[in-house]
């Protein structure tokens, strides 16, 4: 009896030692693009407490940034085109804040995007 109980203990401390995803992910975008295109994405964020950060800045870029101004109509867009001649992968987490109740963002969440650059 004692062999089992103990054996059960071995199972539950090492058994649910298991890597958990970040469960904040909330999307895992995989793109296809040439070294000399740009791409864009509206995160669809227009709030005045809403926004977006870099949680994971690309690698291999030539710009990569969070452009909102009045060019986008003030919603979030991420632009991206890759460093010159780079041909490979590279990706980019972007942390979201929506839902604002006028004091700040309640839904935290994180975009990954897959850059397979090619030539």
């Amino acid at each position: 009896m004692k062999s089992v109980l103990f054996l059960i203990l071995i199972f539950l401390a090492f058994g649910c030692n298991t890597k958990k995803e970040d469960t904040n992910l909330e999307k895992n975008i995989h793109v296809s693009l040439k070294n000399t295109e740009d791409y864009y994405s509206d995160l669809k964020i227009r709030g005045d407490e809403e926004g977006a950060s870099f949680k994971v800045q690309a690698m291999h870029y030539q710009v990569s940034e969070l452009v909102r101004d009045v060019s986008t109509g003030y919603n979030v867009i991420y632009h991206y085109l890759p460093e010159a001649g780079y041909q490979g992968t590279d990706y980019v987490e972007i942390e979201t804040c929506t839902g604002g109740d006028g004091t700040g963002c309640t839904d935290s969440n994180v975009i990954r995007i897959n850059f397979d650059v090619t030539k």
